[in-house]
């Protein structure tokens, strides 16, 4: 027997005599520690909060669902949405009567060709720095009682905006009235990459012409009407063949009516 053979017998039998003493297995005992972690519950439970509150928030099932998300990780809330849409211009007017919707009529004035393609109602979701999101924010953080994560829907009565589409053969208009709501900070639009912004005046109200933006409709005219809360947009293609004197020109048929 060699020295090494001497070790490793008088090493098992410490560890025998260590295992015998303690009630503790042998091959326990001898055992390496595990290198690999486990998910620890609080972890587990956070990843089911959120599934949970996915399962609500991620899938407004009808025509005028509305949900809204709490984040406890981040203090924000998300809101989710299914719009209402009308083929006919009737039954637009109509969906804005029974959902108190912004009063967004087929202006006086249209560029030859376009036709009414559909009306959209979209229910009310505000704006980070406003009241009413902050209050919103305070409820659901109050009803998650400790939980990082919770969503509901959200009844609601009076729609938030109303569009109209128009189109001529694949050029579209959309025009747009959405309810603003009171902000707790002044904040200051800027232009986003590649957007440029042009300030207009339509009978005496301030407007801003704005190009080049990746959004589907890149090219918009928005101005505000302050004293009813509004916030008016007509928007179109990158390459439509309508001119800025055109946006202009049916943002004063509508201010006219």
């Amino acid at each position: 027997m060699n020295l090494t053979t001497k070790t490793m017998i008088a090493t098992a039998s410490i560890l025998l005599a260590l295992s015998s003493a303690s009630g503790i297995p042998a091959e326990a005992a001898a055992a390496k520690p595990q290198s690999k972690t486990k998910a620890t519950p609080g972890k587990n439970n956070l990843e089911l909060q959120k599934k949970e509150a996915m399962a609500i928030h991620s899938s407004p099932k009808n025509p005028g669902d509305l949900t809204v998300m709490y984040d406890g990780t981040d203090n924000t809330l998300s809101y989710n949405f299914l719009s209402i849409n009308s083929a006919k211009y009737e039954d637009y007017l109509n969906l804005l009567s029974d959902h108190k919707a912004p009063e967004l009529k087929q202006p006086a004035w249209l560029p030859e060709g376009y036709v009414f393609q559909s009306g959209e109602i979209s229910p009310p979701y505000f704006h980070f720095l406003s009241q009413a999101y902050q209050d919103m924010l305070e409820k659901l953080k109050t009803e998650a009682k400790g939980k990082k994560y919770v969503a509901k829907k959200l009844n609601w009565s009076e729609a938030g905006e109303a569009a109209i589409v128009f189109a001529k053969e694949k050029d579209i208009i959309r025009i747009s009235a959405k309810r603003v709501q009171p902000l707790i900070t002044e904040i200051t639009r800027v232009p986003g990459k590649g957007e440029k912004f042009e300030k207009l005046s339509l009978d005496g109200i301030q407007a801003i012409f704005s190009t080049g933006s990746n959004a589907v409709y890149s090219t918009k005219l928005t101005w505000e009407d302050t004293e009813n809360q509004l916030e008016y947009e007509i928007a179109t293609y990158r390459k439509s063949p309508l001119t800025k004197e055109d946006l202009v020109a049916i943002a004063e048929s509508i201010l006219q009516e």
